[in-house]
């Protein structure tokens, strides 16, 4: 008989705990700030959470909703019978459906992935000749505070840099995101990963309509569309992916339980009786808070996940199966951002991991209709204007009009 954990004890390999991911400074200020807040709760959970019965019911209900959620394709997508082009076949896109990714497959020479490297690092030495997508107060307060990395300043650069938004477009990767969303692929937002050695893991998350910090979901879909095909993420090695520099890792079918992209969510309007539902501790409700208000946007995903087992229970992952996902410079990944997905520490003294990301929907889908995000810098919540054209087309036409589509 399989032991019960066996799968989450995978998973929290080289990941830390809560505590390690709210090891940073915050001043005294914010201290006392923190404090109140968990007064605030102690008082809640005591005085006010015992009488919050329908709203317990109604959360686990909800929760239930869930589970064991069907992978649906559109209902037209191309090339099923194609043997030509990179259109995916009948057996390519059941495999999809079971697992919710599709194995690496090259796209560029080692060379030309170096080649994109090396453009985008030198132009973020240039500041990225001043443009900041996430807003100039953003941008002043992670410099003030010493943390501004290529992965906040180099988020919407693709808008900029043509080599990037033509890599996405290349038939090896537009026709399989085309058999997957359908004949109208938009790339909604860019960004570049660039993980220095004695880096620290990125803990275990997934998401379906990316509100992350901000009010609202950022992707809201116009049809009847399965949680999992809101977006799908194309990530492109542009450097070695291995274990020990920090590759990535994928629980393939998580995509079926979109319960902890539901929590990421509740718990930003429902803190309080989020936390009720937790066993009672002081100590984790110092990390909890001080990553609540202060953590940066993976810090906030680490609070989920882990708080989140608690809530579903340590044996909750073991109907899956960890994959370590090593890869070579100039291949990419497909998979749903639903499904599951982590990465290691790098612990190597000298091996950079970098890597390019185009986050991927169909036109159907409203991006960031109101405009506006917040990000968790580190002086709490900031919000900004996104981009006036954060999207460009991958494949096909824009039949429906909703986004404003960068023409070039």
């Amino acid at each position: 008989m399989a032991k019960k954990g066996k799968t989450l004890a995978e998973m929290l390999k080289g990941i830390g705990t809560l505590e390690q991911s709210a090891d940073f400074y915050v001043s005294w200020f914010r201290i006392v700030h923190i404090c109140s807040a968990i007064a605030v709760f102690v008082a809640y959970r005591f005085l006010i959470a015992p009488w919050r019965s329908g709203k317990k019911k109604a959360f686990y209900t909800e929760m239930e909703s869930l589970k064991n959620l069907p992978l649906r394709l559109p209902d037209q997508v191309l090339g099923t019978e194609s043997k030509t082009q990179y259109f995916l076949n009948k057996s390519e896109l059941d495999f999809f459906k079971k697992n919710g990714y599709l194995p690496p497959f090259s796209v560029i020479s080692e060379q030309e992935a170096t080649e994109l490297k090396d453009l985008a690092l030198k132009e973020y030495d240039k500041d990225f000749h001043g443009i900041s997508f996430l807003g100039d107060k953003v941008r002043d307060i992670e410099l003030k505070h010493g943390n501004w990395p290529i992965e906040d300043a180099g988020t919407y650069q693709a808008l900029r840099l043509a080599p990037f938004r033509e890599l996405l477009r290349k038939p090896k990767i537009a026709h399989r995101l085309a058999s997957l969303l359908g004949d109208e692929v938009i790339c909604w937002r860019t960004q570049f990963f660039h993980k220095l050695p004695d880096t620290g893991p990125t803990v275990w998350h997934q998401n379906a309509t990316f509100r992350e910090s901000g009010k609202f979901a950022k992707l809201q879909p116009t049809l009847d569309t399965d949680p999992a095909m809101i977006q799908l993420n194309a990530w492109i090695a542009l450097s070695d992916s291995t274990h020990e520099n920090g590759c990535l890792r994928l629980l393939p079918g998580s995509c079926s339980d979109a319960r902890i992209s539901f929590l990421y969510e509740y718990i930003q309007s429902n803190r309080y009786f989020y936390l009720s539902l937790l066993p009672f501790s002081i100590s984790n409700l110092y990390a909890i808070a001080k990553i609540g208000f202060y953590g940066s946007i993976f810090a906030k995903s680490a609070l989920v996940f882990f708080t989140a087992v608690k809530i579903l229970g340590e044996d909750f992952f073991d109907k899956f199966e960890v994959l370590d996902v090593e890869m070579k410079a100039g291949e990419c990944l497909i998979f749903s951002a639903l499904n599951m997905h982590a990465s290691y520490p790098n612990i190597t003294k000298n091996d950079c991991r970098f890597s390019f990301l185009g986050r991927c929907t169909t036109t159907h889908v409203r991006v960031s209709p109101s405009g506006k995000d917040r990000f968790p810098s580190a002086e709490g919540l900031v919000e900004y204007e996104l981009p006036k054209v954060s999207s460009f087309q991958i494949y096909g036409d824009d039949s429906y009009g909703y986004n404003k589509i960068m023409r070039d």
